[in-house]
C-alpha cells in the first residue's frame, strides 16, 4: 500500500511540475535554449519514472508479503531476500539511522560552508566527509578523488559555461 501511495504522490509531484514549467515564459530573440528547458526536461524525467513506479505498484501479484509464484516451489532458498513489494517494516531494522543523520549533518555543514569557503573546497570536504561516513577509510584517495571532482565540475560550469560559482577562500589563478 506505501508503494503505492509515494507512486502516485510523485505523479502527482510531475504533474506539478510539468504544469509549473509550462508557465515560465519562452526566450525570446535567437535563444535555443530558454528557461524553461531546464525545469521540463526534469518533468518529464519525473513523469516517466513515476508512471513505471505505479504501474509496478498496481499490477497483479504485487500486493505486500506475497511470494512470487513458483520461488519457494522451485526451491530456491528465499531467506534475508526482501521480496519487491514488500512491507517497508522489514527493511526499517535495517537502516543504520546513524549513517543517515551524518549525511544529513554533512549536507547542511556543505550548505553553510559553499559560499565563505568556495565551490569546490566545500564540494571536496564535502566529498571526503560523505566517503567516510559510507565506510571508506582511505584518506588520500578520498581527498585526491574529491577534489578532482570538484574542480572538474567547478571548471565546467564556471569557467565553460559561464554560470559563477562561490570562488571562496583560495582562488584559482587560471
Amino acid at each position: 500500500m506505501t508503494q503505492r501511495i509515494v507512486s502516485l504522490g510523485f505523479l502527482a509531484a510531475a504533474v506539478v511540475v510539468l504544469a509549473q514549467a509550462f508557465s515560465i515564459p519562452q526566450g525570446t530573440g535567437y535563444q535555443t535554449v530558454g528557461p524553461r528547458a531546464f525545469p521540463l526536461l526534469v518533468g518529464v524525467g519525473l513523469a516517466v519514472v513515476s508512471v513505471i513506479g505505479v504501474i509496478q505498484a498496481f499490477r497483479p501479484g504485487s500486493t505486500p508479503g506475497e511470494v512470487a509464484a513458483g520461488s519457494v516451489a522451485s526451491g530456491e532458498d528465499t531467506s534475508g531476500e526482501v521480496a519487491p513489494g514488500e512491507d517497508a517494516s522489514v527493511e526499517d531494522g535495517e537502516t543504520h539511522w546513524p549513517s543517515v543523520l551524518m549525511l544529513l549533518g554533512a549536507l547542511a555543514a556543505y550548505a553553510l560552508l559553499l559560499v565563505p569557503a568556495g565551490y569546490w573546497q566545500a564540494t571536496t570536504l564535502f566529498f571526503v566527509a560523505v566517503a567516510r561516513v559510507l565506510g571508506s577509510r582511505r584518506l588520500v584517495r578520498d581527498v585526491l578523488a574529491g577534489l578532482v571532482l570538484a574542480l572538474a565540475t567547478y571548471f565546467l560550469f564556471d569557467r565553460l559555461l559561464g554560470i559563477t560559482l562561490p570562488p571562496g577562500l583560495i582562488r584559482l589563478a587560471f
